[in-house]
């Protein structure tokens, strides 16, 4: 990047709204503890007795509800305003507590379920509240670098999520033995869940304009605010193919390491660290690429690169060479997200914003449900390759389709596209 792209850089970051800000503040905070979240649930659950197959279920529940919610949510969003969506939202951290320290296989199942119903609030309307908050100029900006924070924050949370148990044990005087190895897991997941409800109070502090519905709850129920329908359609489309493809390893990978190469907690916070380092770095990188390739060409591009890199994690024979495959797939398929988001929010007009989120949501998460548990019966039967031959498979045909149907969307303004493709 050049000394004069840089200054175009942070200088569109710099004058980013009070609301756009404050919204940065809440993002690092809530990367933080979702950081430490990721790396321990699944070990922390491991642990304690549940195998794979049981581990694909629960996350099976939680994005079941998250994609059958979606909708709802959206449609919820456009309702009150994404201030008030988000705050809902952030409060579902407190159901993780049950998750923590109700070891039972029911309850873990049912709080997996309502956090994703009331936590997907917060995830669709994050979107609707950035391009609201930001101009065409600036957008792919704050949309990337609210990603790079997550995502960066997250680094320190999966280096303190790898060693935060042994810390506890340590300060605690905690028995290697399986009551000292819980208590040091719940106790670092306790932390993570605080960290993400502090994040309520930046948002809360967001002075949200007084909004004008122009149409009632029944109306959005009936999905009258859409009239885009079909461009709707078309990023829906790859986005459930990805998910499909998805949920056969990404909800895994930390419990994957520790199956297929006896990574160590401390390894695996670091492979997630770094592989969120790198995708940080491209996230902040990915505006100026949309800039020169357009939007819909840098997404493709970015995906079909990762797609090597899928299969040599699982054919790697040894855990270094498949952690570096992790770390190159996860950023290159990852690092255009918030392009591809904000290419959403421009080709369909303000009032179905929310709406659109939430369809994208339902689209990635039911069928990423769907293939979690699938992937998890094979992996607690030692199938390690099946699951990232179907991945890299879905990936490439949804890459496909998400160019041919967008390749020229930005040549025409929001509105000239959005009544072309539902003629």
């Amino acid at each position: 990047m050049s000394s004069s792209s840089s200054l175009g850089y942070f200088e569109r970051i710099r004058v980013l709204s009070r609301n756009a800000k404050l919204y940065l503040i809440a993002t690092a905070v809530q990367g933080l503890g979702s950081g430490i979240w990721n790396v321990l649930f699944f070990l922390f659950l491991r642990d304690a007795g549940y195998d794979m197959g049981f581990i694909g279920n629960v996350f099976t529940a939680g994005a079941l509800a998250t994609g059958f919610i979606g909708l709802f949510a959206g449609q919820v969003c456009e309702r009150f305003g994404p201030k008030k969506t988000v705050l809902v939202g952030l409060s579902a951290n407190l159901i993780l507590l049950f998750e923590v320290f109700v070891l039972d296989s029911k309850v873990l199942v049912l709080a997996s379920m309502v956090s994703g119903l009331i936590g997907t609030l917060s995830w669709v309307a994050s979107a609707p509240f950035m391009a609201e908050n930001s101009n065409p100029k600036e957008r792919t900006y704050f949309f990337s670098l609210n990603w790079a924070i997550m995502i960066l924050m997250g680094v320190a949370g999966s280096i303190l999520g790898g060693i935060m148990p042994d810390i506890f044990r340590s300060i605690l005087h905690l028995s290697l033995a399986f009551e000292g190895s819980i208590a040091a897991y719940r106790m670092s997941l306790t932390v993570s869940i605080a960290l993400m409800l502090v994040a309520i109070i930046p948002v809360f502090l967001v002075a949200e304009a007084k909004r004008v519905n122009s149409c009632g709850f029944m109306d959005l129920l009936n999905l009258r605010n859409i009239r885009s329908g079909r461009t709707i359609l078309k990023f829906m489309i790859p986005a459930g193919i990805i998910g499909f493809g998805a949920g056969f390893i990404v909800p895994l990978f930390n419990v994957f390491f520790k199956a297929r190469f006896l990574a160590t907690d401390p390894q695996i916070g670091t492979m997630f660290a770094l592989s969120n380092v790198t995708l940080g770095i491209g996230t902040i990188l990915a505006p100026k690429l949309s800039e020169r390739f357009s939007k819909a060409r840098s997404v493709v591009m970015c995906e079909f690169i990762s797609m090597p890199f899928i299969m040599l994690t699982t054919l790697a024979p040894n855990l270094t060479l498949s952690a570096s495959a992790f770390v190159m797939r996860n950023a290159l398929m990852n690092m255009a997200g918030p392009t591809n988001t904000a290419l959403q929010m421009e080709l369909v007009s303000a009032n179905e914003r929310g709406t659109t989120n939430g369809l994208m949501v339902m689209s990635d998460n039911v069928p990423r449900a769907i293939t979690a548990s699938i992937s998890g019966a094979m992996m607690t039967g030692n199938d390690f390759v099946t699951p990232f031959a179907v991945t890299t498979i879905t990936y490439f045909c949804a890459s496909v389709l998400f160019f041919l149907f967008f390749k020229d969307a930005e040549k025409k303004s929001s509105t000239q596209y959005s009544a072309l493709t539902d003629e």
